[in-house]
This record gives C-alpha cells, structure tokens and sequence, in this order.
C-alpha cells in the first residue's frame, strides 16, 4: 500500500540539499509520474510516503511563507491540475465550488495542457465564467510553487481544497507552509498511488466507504467520505418489461474498458446482447478503429451490430439515461465509474456490476450500489444474471432512486463540507 521509491527519493532528497529546489520537484513529479499508472500498482498501492516527506521539505523551503498572512481567512481555495469535459473529476470540482462562500479556483496546469490548447483554456473560463480561475503561468515548477504560495498568502483563504491529480506536487508545496488556513485534500478516486495522501494536518476525504475505511486503517487518522453528488433531475418513467425483452445501458470515457482480456468491452458485448432481445447502448468517447472491432466480433459471433449502439459524449449524462429506451445500466467494465453510478442510480436506473473477487482487494468496492445483489464476477455469470432480471427490475429501481436520496443528493453532499472539510458553505 506504501510505495517506496528509493533511487528516486535519494536523488531528489541529495538535489534539495544542493538548493536544486527546481530540479528536486521535478524528480518527485516525474517518479510518482512514471509510476501511479503501471498495472501493477492498481488496486495495492496508495501512498508514497517517501516522496511525500520531500514535499513537507520543498514546502518548507518556500520563502514567501516566512510573513504572516494578515488576518483570519476567509473564502475557499480550491486547486486542481486541470479540467475535462468528460468524465467525473470536473463535476467534483463544480460541485465544491458551485457550493462554498468566496470560491476561488486555481489551476497549477503541470502537465501543460491549458498552455498548449487556448481552445481548451477557453472552455475551462466559459465554465467557471461566474468564479475567479488563476491558471499558474511560471514557467519552472519551482517557480510556480512560489506563484501559488504569493498567491494563497494574498487571498489568505480559510480554507484550502486539494484536487490536483496524482503526480502534482505544486498545489501542496504551494500552500501548505500557509498558516491560518484548513487544509482538506480530497482522495484522487482512481485506486493508484498519489502525491499528498500522507502529508500531516490534512483533512481526508474519500469517495468511498471502502476507502476511507483502508485509509484510516493504514494512516491511523480519520477520514471521511464525502458523497458522489449529483444534482437532483426528474426520474426515469420505464415501460413493462416481458422476458428478456429490454434494453441495457453503460457510460465511461474509454478509459474504463479494456480492449483485450477476459473482460476486453467485445466480450462484454456479446454475452450482454446473447442475454437480452434489446439493445445495448455505449454512452462515452470510443476511439472509432475500437467501435469497429467491437462490431465486427459481433458479426462474427452471428449477433447484429446496429444492437450495439455508440452515442459518444453527451452533454448530460441524466438527461440522456432518462431519454434511453433502456432498463438497466451496466457499470463500466472492469474500472467502474462512481459518478455515473450515482447519476443512473438517481435516474432511476438498476446497476448492474462487476464485484472484485478478491475481497482484500482496494479495487474491491460495494458501497456505490443500491443493490448489492446485482453483482457479477464472470461473463457468464453476467449473461445469467441479465437473462433472469426482468422480474427484479422494478424493485431494483425503487432502491437505486433511494440510495440516491439518502446518501448521495445534495443535503449529505453539503453536511460532509460543511462538518467535516469545514467549508463555508452559501446561503
């Protein structure tokens, strides 16, 4: 669960002894880069306590955090790495801030990606229109960290929202030598290890049950979960359903799927529409060369391709999930997506998932689902479990809407903020 990275942090720790405060943030940022990704990492590793105390230690370093900042703070900082417009990283972000008092939005733009696309730093103003955005502009990861850390003195936020992704030491070495300030760093969702995760005096949050019970176990600290939340819209009216006769549903960037493998998205094509008489809708960007694979299995495996029906990106994932001629949802195979989950299951919609059968293992996650008894492990599990839910569907629905109003509309969302991250909330 700790990964130790020993090359990596004794370079880095010898380059901070030199005064090579640049050069030490690079070698940090580029082995947690190289590294939170690797297949062998998912669903073990979470923590990288090594470089973690070289980020306590560049903070430190940080000479603009030697004056006080004036008075109590006031307002919220929220700072990631960067926005998408798919998936659910952003609306975590839009939530928080469409939620706290005097919300102030910080991009530390690491990777380069809104300095190289204005297209794409356009899009992220027009989003945020109603709320200041300081996208970072040195041009040293160093520097850009005294950026951050000038600007956190100026603003003196009473609190500060970490969301940066899993490589970006800049939003904490930035800020965290800032006194007067609380400090609440929100889990990166994706079970692969992260910067930050085992700093002191930062508020945990996770997105899940599951994982906020390992973190407090291995951290010996508390945490909390703060909810999936996903505004309130109108549910899901579904016609009766005979046999087999319905139609399933999945969403997710193409992240979520694999293209080979016991779980490659053909083969789970096939056994859901070998289960179903209806049709199976893909909501999500599927590069075209792999929407073509997917179709030309199913020729060959005698099923139509046109009941295999891609709608790529959509504006909103509710509103088409409650336009769908479709019964059930599928959660995406084999990483599942937690905000998608959430906006089906609020629509109205059963899930169907995937369940780890490894119980140990990170990756192994229940608490999402309304109905845990709609779970799967194999393929043919899952054509079985498809070719006799007709008759649980409307029981399923009432649960999934329920689970959605306990535990993941927007009264929980606020308490959790508001109690423990100790945001101030609006009015």
């Amino acid at each position: 669960m700790f990964l130790a990275l020993p090359e990596v942090e004794a370079h880095a720790t010898q380059l901070l002894a030199e005064g090579r405060h640049n050069d030490a943030l690079a070698n940090v940022m580029v082995g947690a880069h190289n590294t939170h990704h690797l297949p062998q990492h998912r669903g073990v590793s979470l923590f990288y306590p090594g470089l973690d105390r070289l980020l306590a230690a560049l903070a430190a370093a940080v000479p603009d955090f030697a004056t006080p900042a004036p008075g109590p703070g006031r307002g919220t900082l929220v700072i990631a790495t960067e926005l998408y417009q798919v998936g659910g990283h952003t609306r975590v972000v839009d939530d928080i801030l469409a939620e706290a008092e005097q919300p102030t939005l910080v991009l530390t733009d690491v990777l380069g990606s809104l300095r190289k696309s204005p297209e794409h730093l356009a899009w992220v103003l027009q989003r945020q229109a109603e709320l200041p955005v300081i996208v970072l502009q040195q041009p040293t990861l160093w520097a850009r960290c005294r950026e951050l850390a000038q600007l956190t003195q100026r603003l003196a936020p009473g609190c500060i929202v970490y969301l940066p992704h899993n490589q970006d030491p800049v939003a904490y070495v930035g800020t965290l030598g800032h006194r007067g300030s609380r400090k609440v760093m929100m889990h990166h969702a994706d079970i692969t290890p992260c910067l930050g995760h085992t700093l002191p005096g930062l508020v945990h949050l996770d997105v899940h049950q599951e994982q906020a019970d390992t973190c407090a176990r291995a951290l010996q600290q508390p945490t909390h979960v703060l909810p999936l939340y996903v505004p309130d819209a109108p549910r899901k009216t579904f016609a009766p359903v005979i046999g087999v006769g319905f139609s399933v549903v999945t969403a997710g960037t193409h992240v979520k799927f694999q293209r080979a493998g016991e779980f490659a998205l053909q083969a789970v094509v096939r056994t859901v529409l070998q289960a179903i008489g209806g049709r199976f809708f893909h909501i999500g960007p599927l590069p075209a060369d792999w929407a073509a694979e997917v179709r030309q299995h199913l020729a060959a495996s005698g099923l139509d391709p046109e009941r295999w029906v891609t709608l790529g990106p959509v504006p909103s994932l509710w509103d088409t999930l409650a336009g769908l001629d479709a019964h059930a949802c599928l959660a995406s195979v084999p990483l599942t997506g937690g905000r998608s989950t959430i906006e089906a299951q609020g629509c109205g919609y059963p899930v169907v998932f995937r369940r780890i059968g490894d119980r140990q293992s990170l990756l192994a996650m229940d608490s999402l689902y309304a109905s845990p008894d709609l779970c799967w492990t194999t393929l043919p599990e899952l054509g079985a479990l498809l070719r006799g839910l007709a008759p649980r569907l409307p029981a399923a629905a009432l649960r999934s809407r329920a689970c959605y109003e306990q535990h993941y509309s927007r009264g929980p969302f606020r308490h959790v903020l508001a109690e423990h991250a100790g945001v101030v909330l609006r009015a």
